[in-house]
């Protein structure tokens, strides 16, 4: 019997799948492998809020675990999958530098914000009201971990399909699906959580995001832009992606006219560059009402077991998050309350569900 069941693999699937292997458990991964949020994301690695010039929730501790479970595996697999770049941040207004001044001051801030301006022009990119860096951040090629990790690591244990809810079999010690047993299963499905028989009740509202990929050989592969509620995030061979809008209305992941004015408009306010529209795309991000993850044990089938709710910085909490699921399955450790799904147990009293 294996340790774990894993449905999903973005990066909360990736993550548990990556913890279980460096404590040399067994598991398998099922995943019909459809692009998901984690799939279309510009890889922006960066544990500030620049809307409000702000640390994000528990930044601090998520990005120390973070960038050196990165820098492992690269180590790991011999492969360069986390770029150490700086996001220029292009102001708006005077108000915008003021505020950005007295953020770059404060404590924990200071450590990714310059407060010095930069004084150069930045190519491509007009001067509006001027620009500043962040540092210590940078850039993570998601598409290109998944793929090395499930192509070394996974290849005998990974199935390209969709997982069957009806298939499932409950035992007194475990699971069992497709003759395949298991002590738990894991699910980590990001918005497809929302079709879980069991896990339904959970409030992942979710928002849709739609971004492009543009070419340019103007702008620089060697930094990320961000103003105007917008990234541009290098990719390499003079591709840009760029994004992203934010909807949580829009259940659909057809990209809309909309949404690629709404880009177009930001971007051509910020660059002075011409540009290539190859692509416009969306995705459905797994968000949660509370804006927090969603970790832990089902209050009523002890077997299962969620890891979702990783939004817009799965980069940034999945490594630790991970490592929290891992410790509170094998070792009984509490999961912080801000982020179990404990906190929700009265959302599935108050569900019709035949579970």
């Amino acid at each position: 019997m294996i340790h774990s069941l894993i449905v999903g693999y973005g990066l909360a699937g990736f993550h548990y799948s990556r913890v279980l292997q460096k404590q040399y458990k067994d598991f398998v991964v099922f995943s019909d492998q459809r692009p998901g949020a984690s799939s279309n994301a510009g890889g922006v690695f960066n544990p500030t809020i620049l809307k409000r010039f702000t640390l994000a929730w528990n930044a601090l501790e998520f990005f120390e675990y973070a960038q050196l479970c990165y820098l492992d595996f690269e180590k790991e697999f011999g492969t360069s999958i986390f770029d150490k770049q700086p996001i220029i941040y292009s102001f708006s207004d005077v108000a915008d530098q003021n505020n950005w001044v007295v953020a770059a001051h404060t404590q924990g801030l200071n450590r990714f914000m310059e407060a010095e301006f930069i004084q150069t022009s930045v190519e491509g990119i007009k001067e509006n009201a001027g620009y500043a860096q962040l540092k210590n951040v940078g850039k993570v090629h998601i598409q290109k971990m998944l793929k090395v990790y499930r192509e070394r690591v996974l290849k005998n244990q990974f199935y390209n399909e969709a997982f069957e809810y009806d298939k499932l079999k409950f035992m007194e010690n475990g699971i069992e699906y497709k003759g395949i047993q298991a002590e738990r299963i894991v699910f980590c499905e990001g918005y497809g959580l929302k079709a879980n028989p069991w896990f339904s009740y959970l409030p992942l509202t979710g928002s849709k995001g739609e971004f492009l990929h543009i070419r340019s050989r103007e702008l620089s592969q060697k930094r990320i832009i961000k103003g105007k509620g917008i990234f541009i995030v290098p990719m390499g061979e003079d591709v840009f992606w760029v994004g992203a809008t934010f909807s949580r209305d829009d259940k659909s992941t057809l990209p809309t006219s909309q949404g690629k004015e709404w880009l177009m408009d930001k971007l051509n306010s910020m660059i002075h560059s011409g540009y290539e529209v190859m692509e416009h795309r969306a995705a459905l991000r797994p968000t949660v009402q509370d804006r927090r993850p969603l970790l832990g044990r089902h209050p009523k089938k002890e077997q299962l077991y969620v890891l979702n709710g990783l939004g817009t910085r799965g980069l940034l909490m999945g490594p630790l998050l991970a490592h929290w699921l891992l410790q509170y399955i094998d070792n009984d450790l509490a999961l912080p309350p801000s982020v179990t799904i404990d906190r929700f147990e009265s959302y599935l009293n108050k569900q019709s569900s035949t579970i």
